[in-house]
């Protein structure tokens, strides 16, 4: 059976960049390795929010059922009966929230990096989505980071480490670390 490896934390953190990375790692000794990102499983019919600073209402992408998660399941469950694999790395912002996904995980990791970095990061990317810094910075201010101090930031009490990713991260330790761990 594959293991299972899951990689959370708050948007702009560097979850796909680790996942990405990891992948690359595994993949270099040897292994056959899939990426599952819970992003592509966002439900049509976002729930909302009304904004704790403005009181305006916002889809919301932040909230642990923004996600299809049966169908998020379905799609790791078939990747691990498929025999392709031998790592499966799923990653997300809220994920550790569901239990359920959490008992499915061999290895739970956690990336940090500081509102400051994360937020840049958000700006960057998109940017280039073609979304105006005004429009990225009053949702994260007004919207998002409630959400994530609400979800994502609790959640890594779940995780089996943290990694820093403030600056980047050593993916050949993580990886040797992670190894270790699935081969006890």
């Amino acid at each position: 059976m594959p293991y299972i490896i899951a990689v959370s934390g708050a948007s702009g953190s560097g979850k796909s960049t680790f996942a990405d990375a990891l992948k690359n790692y595994l993949e270099s000794k040897q292994n056959r390795v899939c990426v599952i990102a819970a992003d592509r499983y966002f439900k049509k019919e976002l729930p909302k929010m009304i904004s704790p600073a403005t009181g305006e209402e916002y889809s919301d992408w932040n909230h642990p059922d923004s996600v299809d998660i049966p169908a998020f399941l379905a799609a790791v469950r078939e990747a691990k009966e498929s025999g392709e694999y031998d790592h499966i790395i799923i990653e997300g912002v809220t994920i550790f929230c569901h239990e359920s996904v959490r008992e499915l995980a061999d290895v739970k990791i956690y990336i940090d990096a500081t509102i400051e970095m994360r937020i840049y990061r958000r700006i960057a990317r998109n940017v280039q989505r073609g979304q105006t810094i005004e429009f990225i910075g009053g949702y994260y201010l007004n919207f998002a980071r409630w959400r994530e101090k609400e979800y994502s930031l609790p959640s890594a009490q779940y995780a089996d480490w943290r990694v820093d990713n403030e600056y980047g991260f050593d993916i050949d330790a993580e990886g040797e670390k992670i190894l270790a761990k699935l081969n006890a």
